[in-house]
């Protein structure tokens, strides 16, 4: 399906805004990790500190990766856009499925983590 580069230009915004905002809870997060660290020494509650600082680490990786590819998407709009400025409006670019796919599919397993690590914080707290 075919877009226009100014609606392109939108949704790569939002997607920065959505990844600095993972970044930001992803190091939240870590600090509520270190705190039942700290507090707990039961073998199983340090399975699952493991697990998260794990799961943390892939996930910050992973934001900082997809950024990465978005700020590049985003790069080559611009310039697309500074080349035919008379089309910025004109359905004329197809969408990026696969970023689109990332995003939906990153969202959604920060938003899954999240809410197995806060189960395991009401366990273990």
């Amino acid at each position: 399906m075919k877009d226009t580069i100014a609606h392109v230009h939108l949704m790569c915004e939002d997607w920065k805004r959505e990844l600095d905002f993972f970044k930001t809870e992803i190091v939240y997060l870590r600090k509520r990790l270190e705190e039942v660290a700290s507090k707990n020494t039961s073998k199983d509650v340090l399975i699952e500190v493991e697990h998260f600082e794990n799961k943390f680490r892939i996930m910050s990786i992973h934001v900082d990766e997809l950024k990465h590819d978005v700020n590049l998407k985003n790069e080559s709009l611009l310039k697309e856009a500074a080349e035919k400025p008379n089309y910025i409006n004109v359905k004329m670019i197809d969408e990026d499925v696969d970023l689109i796919e990332l995003m939906n599919d990153t969202s959604s397993d920060f938003h899954s983590t999240k809410k197995d690590f806060y189960k395991f914080l009401s366990k273990s707290m």
